[in-house]
């Protein structure tokens, strides 16, 4: 008998076996039925039993299927950490990387994403935008590799290396009554407020500096889009507070006057899961990162005044 047990075959099984019929596997899983059954029926072939008893009404394990179904997860977890370790010894980018930035960080991303690709032509790469808070969640549940975002507490559960500390700025349309000169809370907390759409990890900074000082915002509009938010904005419909990352460039355009918050920075961080091995692709991304950070080109860093 040959067997033939790939990891592909096994995740469908378990999909089918999960959502209890090839129909709402396929589904799931974004392939055709005819797809499905065929790598169904290839395992069966290989393993040389037959794991499902298929009926009008569905199907069900067999004696065979059901051994499988209670040993498929220990299986996929077993071929992923060996996958993992393999990849983590890798010198050579290549393969697939899933690349996570937040929407304030994309002019720095623009640069970072264009500089890899022509450095490892041989790396696909999936980026997924993101706010700081659901980055976290995907580098957790696997969905990206390696993310970019703002953090306010220490990890544990994350491989983290803090790069840039941004001062926050406020920001409101040329000829508003925003001045260039720095801005404390208690004045910016009166303005009418566009801010970034809780649980935002830049929202949260905002409100926790206001809590201290047992202040309210006059938040007049939530936003989970930065480039909207930029330009509600501009328009004069309110003001709002971004890190330096997120608007550098803007004030000269002529359209926006950007004044420091007092005693306000955001801190900035590459982060990976420390369950999975970052692969060779994954390390390159964030040796770059790190190496556009120390060369403050295009960055302007803080020490958190």
């Amino acid at each position: 008998m040959r067997v033939g047990l790939s990891m592909r075959h096994l995740e469908i099984f378990q999909q089918v076996t999960h959502h209890g019929g090839f129909n709402r596997a396929a589904a799931h899983l974004h392939i055709a039925q005819s797809a499905l059954s065929r790598h169904v029926q290839q395992l069966e072939s290989d393993l040389g039993v037959t794991l499902f008893e298929r009926s009008g009404r569905g199907v069900q394990l067999t004696p065979a299927g059901e051994i499988l179904s209670q040993r498929v997860d220990s299986l996929l977890r077993q071929f992923r950490q060996t996958r993992d370790e393999l990849v983590a010894k890798a010198d050579i980018p290549r393969g697939e990387l899933a690349i996570g930035l937040p929407p304030s960080m994309q002019t720095v991303g623009k640069r970072l994403l264009a500089e890899y690709r022509n450095a490892h032509p041989d790396v696909s790469i999936t980026v997924r935008v993101s706010t700081s808070i659901e980055l976290r969640e995907w580098l957790l549940s696997g969905h990206v590799d390696i993310a970019v975002f703002g953090i306010l507490e220490p990890e544990t559960v994350l491989e983290s290396y803090p790069f840039q500390r941004d001062q926050v700025y406020g920001m409101g349309a040329a000829g508003s009554a925003l001045t260039s000169q720095q801005l404390d809370m208690k004045s910016f907390s009166s303005l009418p407020l566009i801010l970034t759409s809780p649980p935002n990890s830049m929202r949260l900074l905002v409100d926790h500096a206001a809590q201290r000082l047992n202040l309210s915002l006059n938040v007049i509009m939530n936003v989970n889009s930065i480039p909207l938010l930029i330009d509600l904005v501009g328009d004069g419909l309110g003001y709002t507070a971004l890190p330096f990352s997120a608007i550098q460039g803007l004030e000269k355009s002529g359209k926006f006057v950007c004044a420091p918050l007092k005693q306000m920075s955001y801190s900035w961080t590459i982060s990976n899961s420390r369950e999975r091995p970052l692969s060779a692709a994954g390390r390159r991304f964030r040796s770059m990162v790190l190496d556009l950070a120390d060369q403050r080109e295009g960055l302007q860093m803080f020490d958190g005044a």
